[in-house]
């Protein structure tokens, strides 16, 4: 008897433990462990909704850079995309062996890095739909809570990584 219940109730036991959805998070949560969840989830919808097209958000990313700057340096896609040239090396070999990016050499020392026709393509195609997948995460939203939330966190992405310690005490709010 107890074979028998084993065979039949632990796999189904077990798969409901390992299959059920974690649980969500509080909205008092830890803020860092918050943006921490929001980023992995946003990201993983914008990875399947960029698969189908060879590319990944860290991708998506690169190319998109090139919507306001024709041409640029690996060191200089690093820097503003806050990742190691050895990192960016890497993806721009990627993106180059995809026929996306192309490279040009500017002198001995300097190589400069464009869109090609297909990457520019694949930009358009792969931006509607992460502004899709932006309205899908938005569509709760007012006007104004966006605006709201859109205003913050591009005052968070400005701030400088300060020297000094965050203050232990939280300012009153008025």
């Amino acid at each position: 008897m107890t074979d028998s219940l084993t065979t039949r109730i632990v796999p189904v036991m077990s798969e409901r433990l390992t299959t059920s959805p974690p649980p969500l998070p509080q909205p008092d949560a830890n803020l860092g462990y918050l943006f921490r969840l929001a980023h992995q989830h946003f990201r993983a919808r914008l990875d399947s909704e960029l698969e189908d097209l060879g590319l990944s958000a860290q991708d998506y990313g690169i190319l998109s850079v090139f919507e306001t700057r024709p041409q640029l340096s690996t060191s200089e896609l690093a820097r503003i995309s806050q990742v190691t040239r050895q990192t960016m090396h890497t993806s721009i070999l990627s993106l180059e062996t995809a026929g996306l990016v192309e490279r040009i050499a500017k002198n001995q020392r300097v190589v400069l890095v464009r869109l090609t026709a297909r990457g520019r393509n694949r930009l358009q195609t792969a931006t509607r739909r992460v502004r899709a997948v932006e309205h899908d995460v938005l569509a709760d939203l007012s006007r104004q809570d966006e605006r709201t939330i859109r205003a913050w966190l591009a005052s968070l992405a400005a701030m400088p990584p300060g020297p000094g310690k965050a203050q232990a005490e939280p300012k009153e709010k008025s």
